[in-house]
């Protein structure tokens, strides 16, 4: 991805946040995603395209591949802004689906943005604020609840962790917060040999956390992320 390929595409993930569905409308499965081939699915470069790909589907499965082609597009653009770090390469094999990432320290990840499980989001905003010091818990969540079907392999991972204590449905924006999101991954490249990285099943994790604490007061809603995103070290 190049820089003016990435300024499009943030621009337009930004604008579509509003309209993409917050939850996934259907249950992720080897069948539905055969309904849209992997080689068919990855070429949809716009939404256009996506919207004319899935326009005979049903109500449930149009939501679901919004959804995910919303959150692939957000992921290339996270792994944009990691690699604009001098010490972060990417995979030179975009089918490899061992690491996304490479650190010249020696680590790789795949990088996977998510959100705090619902129930233990639900659970009260103290329990968070623990989860963001003490985040094994989650991270065994994902890899036990996320680790299924034919998309899903055992690797080192390092979990972008969205989440708004202001509204919920504010999770699609802080996806988009691309200038938290690039001043983040530079301190978190500039601090990898600080990271406590955690162990689960084998494998390296890794968990840094993209917050909202107060909802903006005009358009300028990036500026309010300034600053609030917490990284485990």
């Amino acid at each position: 991805m190049t820089a003016t390929e990435f300024d499009k595409l943030a621009g337009d993930l930004r604008a579509l946040a509003q309209g993409i569905p917050l939850h996934w409308g259907a249950v992720q499965s080897d069948g539905r995603d055969a309904r849209l081939t992997e080689r068919r699915f990855f070429a949809l470069r716009t939404y256009e395209a996506l919207e004319e790909a899935v326009g005979a589907f049903p109500d449930e499965a149009k939501a679901y591949f919004r959804r995910r082609w919303f959150l692939w597009q957000c992921a290339r653009c996270d792994e944009y802004l990691f690699c604009l770090n001098p010490n972060v390469h990417p995979n030179p094999n975009s089918r490899d689906k061992g690491y996304d990432i490479a650190f010249d320290e020696g680590i790789r990840f795949d990088v996977k943005g998510t959100v705090i499980p619902k129930q233990m989001r639900e659970a009260s905003p103290s329990c968070v604020a623990g989860l963001m010091a003490h985040p094994l818990p989650i991270i065994r969540f994902y890899y036990d609840k996320q680790s299924h079907g034919r998309r899903f392999d055992m690797q080192n991972r390092l979990f972008v962790v969205h989440h708004s204590f202001v509204d919920e449905h504010r999770e699609l924006y802080l996806r988009c917060a691309w200038r938290t999101k690039r001043e983040a991954y530079r301190e978190y490249a500039r601090n990898i040999g600080r990271i406590a990285f955690r162990e689960w099943q084998g494998c390296k994790a890794s968990v840094l956390f993209i917050v909202e604490r107060r909802r903006g007061v005009d358009d300028r809603w990036l500026g309010s992320f300034s600053k609030t995103f917490h990284i485990n070290i």
